[in-house]
């Protein structure tokens, strides 16, 4: 059956871009644990704020190209040969504005050693560009193992090039050297991995076909960028640096698990939504919900119902303030990466790329109301609060879309989407309620808490999946039932 083929496929894609993916972040960490002893807070505070145009710019030069080849197989080497010449003129042509509006950017931002580093940087809008069309091709080849190792490899170069430059003194070009360095590595060699090369020229009719479905992509990627942005940008304008570390805190930690479990689920998911039709598409898409939901639903539960304890914890009684922000947010993150991500993916899979924007763009709508609503007074919890809604009325849209196109029954992808909730949730209530009684070191407390909700969890999981406390401390059982689709035998 080509669905058991296609979940194989997701699982042994997940594994692998979940472990380059772990081991660039650990890579990342060490390396920037020695550069923060060598350079001082203003080189980063230069590189960051270059990088935020960088950063926006590179939303546009792929044109959305890449997960269109994936999705599509009309075109051939032509269709690929087109859209790689494309992106690398339009990249070319934006490196060349970002460089010339270098000195504007830098005095706007009221920097302006800011403008060199922003001209040099623009580089890599090139180079990432030219890397797109590669990467999609072995995305589409399902080649995982591949990707893994560039994954992992990119980062390692720039680390040493970073750390080698500080050392010798090069203070923030130490650490443009190395995100250049990354982006090289990681060009080059998808290169030489995807044994792809580009013909002829740039067929304009061609262009303008693919273009009518990739432009849904690139606006849902501006309109998730904004919508992710904004609120950050409201604190940062009308509250202040404090109560954006408040939101900002929290805010990131919510985001590691969408990091290493949605994003790189989206990643595999795509190509292989793409490779089935019908009903093994549904069974794919629902298995990988199910998957989804039992990793991240203890995760996000936790901190919902532990967040003062983990605050306190980790960084301390001034950082409590932002507790109650990770509350709202957990319970934002629970919509944003069930009821979000991995959709982005089917839609785009059954060439319905428009049904994702429109909940973006409600949900958009809803948070900036709030936003002028608040009239500048809302701090980090408001925010979070509001956001929390839209983010949720965005869920409820996605649903009706997806609704409307007939291929599910809202049941059954609530049914996937909430799979892990109720254990996550009694676990998380019990473990509140132990931690509540102990008299230990807040520490010790998060470490019982911790580990008393993760044992809750698995035996809530395999009561309720197999009526079996201990299915699921072994892996083979709920692997079994994510790849078959089927319930594992006693």
């Amino acid at each position: 059956m080509r669905a058991t083929g296609a979940l194989k496929s997701f699982a042994h894609g997940l594994l692998w871009m979940t472990f380059g993916s772990v081991g660039a972040r650990l890579i990342t960490v060490v390396s920037s644990v020695i550069l923060a002893r060598l350079l001082l807070p203003e080189h980063f505070g230069l590189f960051n704020t270059a990088m935020v145009i960088v950063n926006a710019v590179q939303i546009l030069p792929d044109l959305g190209l890449g997960q269109t080849f994936i999705v599509h197989s009309e075109g051939g080497q032509r269709a690929y040969s087109t859209g790689f010449y494309a992106v690398l003129l339009l990249s070319a042509v934006l490196a060349g504005c970002v460089f010339a509006a270098a000195d504007w950017a830098a005095l706007l931002a009221r920097q302006p050693e800011v403008a060199p580093v922003l001209r040099v940087l623009a580089v890599n809008i090139v180079i990432f560009a030219a890397a797109s069309v590669p990467i999609a091709l072995m995305q589409k080849a399902q080649r995982w193992r591949a990707q893994a190792m560039v994954e992992f490899a990119a980062p390692f170069a720039s680390a040493v090039v970073m750390v080698a430059l500080a050392y010798w003194g090069m203070g923030v070009w130490s650490i443009v050297g190395g995100y250049l360095t990354r982006s090289a590595v990681l060009a080059s060699s998808v290169w030489v991995l995807s044994r792809w090369r580009p013909t002829g020229g740039i067929d304009w009719s061609l262009l303008r076909q693919l273009f009518r479905f990739s432009r849904w992509i690139v606006l849902e990627r501006l309109s998730a960028f904004t919508l992710l942005t904004i609120d950050n940008a409201y604190l940062a304008r009308w509250q202040g640096a404090r109560m954006l570390g408040f939101y900002a805190l929290p805010y990131n930690w919510i985001s590691v698990p969408v990091q290493y479990f949605v994003l790189q689920s989206n990643r595999v998911l795509l190509p292989v939504l793409s490779s089935v039709q019908g009903v093994e598409r549904n069974e794919v898409f629902l298995k990988a919900c199910m998957g989804l939901s039992f990793v991240l639903s203890p995760i996000y539960f936790f901190w919902i119902f532990h967040a003062h304890l983990f605050v306190e914890a980790l960084f301390g009684q001034k950082w409590l303030p932002s507790a109650p922000v990770l509350q709202w947010l957990a319970l934002y993150a629970l919509a944003y990466s069930l009821m979000g991500g991995v959709f982005t993916s089917l839609f785009w899979a059954m060439q319905k790329p428009q049904l994702i924007v429109y909940p973006t763009w409600v949900a958009l709508a809803v948070a900036i109301a709030g936003l002028v609503w608040g009239q500048g007074q809302w701090d980090a919890l408001a925010v979070a609060k509001w956001f929390t809604v839209a983010i949720y009325v965005r869920a409820a849209m996605v649903l009706l879309c997806l609704r409307v196109t007939g291929a599910f029954r809202v049941s059954e992808v609530l049914a996937a989407v909430t799979n892990g909730w109720l254990p996550a949730l009694v676990a998380a209530v019990l473990s509140a309620v132990v931690a509540s009684w102990l008299a230990m070191p807040v520490v010790v407390e998060l470490l019982v808490a911790v580990l008393l909700h993760a044992n809750l969890y698995l035996t809530g999981y395999g009561l309720l999946r197999e009526r079996n406390a201990l299915a699921f401390y072994r892996v083979g059982r709920w692997k079994q039932l994510l790849l078959q689709g089927r319930r594992p035998q006693s």
